[in-house]
């Protein structure tokens, strides 16, 4: 079997690599003014974020890269106090540097290093910010590369490079930048690049086309997939424009077989987008892909991608929203014809009425797939049925041994307050085991009532350290310290953009 650097054809097999980016101090500048801007709902106490997130860091280590595990142990011994988590920030000297887990800001530091791809990406950034000239040149003569890849994400220019004695704001932060599995996607051995919805989060999908380009795939950048508005968009005028404009976020973008692909459509990936992924894929025969299911969800901020409703566990386990699931629905006789007279009594929207699942096959003829005119091939009731068809058909499940875990234990208020702090965005370091949120406990509870262990990172630590080997970690949700990651409004799967795993 040929060995890839960088591959991804399912969401289950062992982890290898991933890239994240751990909270930057643009984040500890938001202020509740600029929610709406930034994406926030609320102010996060950034050191306290930085303290649970090192959580999350530390049992990624623990399962791709133990030997950085005893490199930070040994560094903890002997730093001072205020050092000890130095360990955990990109840019630092004592940064653990791990290949495996990478950081978004440490790769910046390593690709500008390159003069030419440094004075091209601060040409691009401030053409992009529209930023003086004066600015680009301070930009330009900054040789530490560390400290500028730490610029081009918090925005800030520190005082003794700007020349005002104070630290200064030149761009806007981009906080939603921890949420690495937005900023693209493994096709396989191609990376499939997203174009932010939103004005806040632009400037992560310029610095993540450098990554791909730059250091991903600087000797293959024809892997490298962009999809973008049709040549004559611009000839249109502007309300027809907002029809056509594509956006794509790596969130509703799940390669959960070798043979199908999901993709939704939601607020922040666009109907217009859909056909040109279709299209993109299926001209690729290398890519392998027969089918696309295509999974239209409301366009509501509590359920912002399809990873936020639904995420898998196991072969045969996800882990899902109820309030999206057409048996649960049923299951209370809420029907289309029933809803108006049952709402008042009903205190769950019927998010159902507004979901669609729409199934694409690859076409043999080659000339017609460059028509872009594909035919529905199939239309599913509903998500619960798409699971279980992707349990069953695809990995070969008895059909009565799919399991759905609901988030709060489907049982109201529980399943919307825990949806809301991400308990059905779960990320599987294998199949079998993934990561939650503390916070979660009924949806942890209905996780053990399905035959799983339950344990926080801190008891797993603990283990560890006494001799456990994370190899042995079968069928548990490992819970992350949560209280102020869960307000940035993404979990571990939004947190996490694998760049290799293992085939089932």
């Amino acid at each position: 079997m040929t060995q890839h650097k960088y591959y991804v054809e399912n969401e289950l097999g062992r982890l290898r690599k991933l890239i994240i980016h751990s909270p930057d101090g643009g984040i500890g500048k938001i202020i509740p003014g600029t929610f709406a801007d930034n994406l926030y709902d609320d102010i996060v106490h950034l050191k306290s974020m930085q303290k649970e997130y090192n959580h999350y860091v530390k049992l990624l280590l623990y399962f791709l890269d133990r030997e950085k595990i005893n490199y930070i142990r040994q560094y903890q011994q002997t730093a001072p106090p205020e050092k000890k988590s130095w360990c955990f920030i990109p840019g630092k000297a004592e940064y653990f540097n791990s290949d495996k887990v990478l950081d978004t800001q440490q790769v910046l530091g390593e690709i500008i290093k390159d003069e030419r791809v440094k004075l091209r990406l601060i040409a691009a950034i401030c053409s992009y910010e529209e930023s003086s000239y004066a600015i680009q040149q301070r930009l330009e003569n900054i040789q530490d590369t560390a400290l500028l890849a730490k610029v081009f994400i918090t925005g800030i220019l520190p005082a003794e490079e700007n020349g005002t004695g104070e630290d200064m704001f030149i761009f806007p932060p981009v906080p939603n930048f921890i949420f690495t599995r937005d900023i693209g996607i493994m096709v396989k051995d191609h990376i499939l690049l997203s174009r932010m919805a939103t004005v806040a989060r632009r400037r992560e999908s310029l610095l993540t086309k450098f990554l791909s380009l730059y250091y991903f795939f600087k000797d293959q950048p024809q892997k490298v997939m962009e999809i973008i508005e049709e040549s004559d968009f611009f000839l249109y005028e502007e309300e027809e424009r907002k029809h056509r404009i594509i956006s794509i976020e790596g969130g509703d973008v799940m390669m959960i077989h070798p043979k199908h692909f999901v993709i939704g459509c939601s607020i922040r990936t666009s109907s217009s987008t859909i056909n040109e992924i279709i299209h993109t894929l299926f001209s690729k025969p290398e890519l392998g892909i027969e089918k696309i299911s295509v999974v239209k969800i409301p366009k509501n901020r509590a359920q912002m991608h399809i990873d936020t409703i639904f995420t898998q566990v196991r072969r045969d386990v996800w882990v899902l929203y109820g309030r999206f699931s057409e048996r649960i629905l049923r299951d209370e006789h809420i029907s289309r014809h029933s809803y108006v007279t049952k709402l008042a009594h009903n205190p769950r929207p019927l998010e159902m009425e507004q979901v669609e699942i729409l199934q694409y096959y690859k076409a043999a003829d080659e000339a017609y797939i460059k028509t872009k005119d594909y035919s529905v091939a199939d239309k599913l009731p509903g998500i619960e049925s798409l699971l279980r068809q992707i349990s069953i058909e695809d990995f070969g499940v008895h059909p009565n041994d799919v399991k759905v875990i609901y988030s709060g234990g489907n049982v109201f208020p529980h399943d919307e307050r825990e949806q809301w702090t991400d308990s059905c965005n779960v990320v599987a370091l294998k199949e079998g085991v993934v990561i939650g949120y503390d916070r979660n406990d009924q949806t942890a509870s209905a996780f053990k009532a399905n035959g799983f262990n339950v344990i926080t990172t801190t008891d797993l630590f603990h283990k560890f350290e006494n001799g456990v080997d994370p190899e042995s970690i079968e069928n548990t949700l490992i819970l992350l310290p949560s209280a102020e990651l869960s307000r940035a409004r993404g979990g571990s799967h939004c947190m996490s953009m694998p760049l290799l795993r293992d085939q089932l």
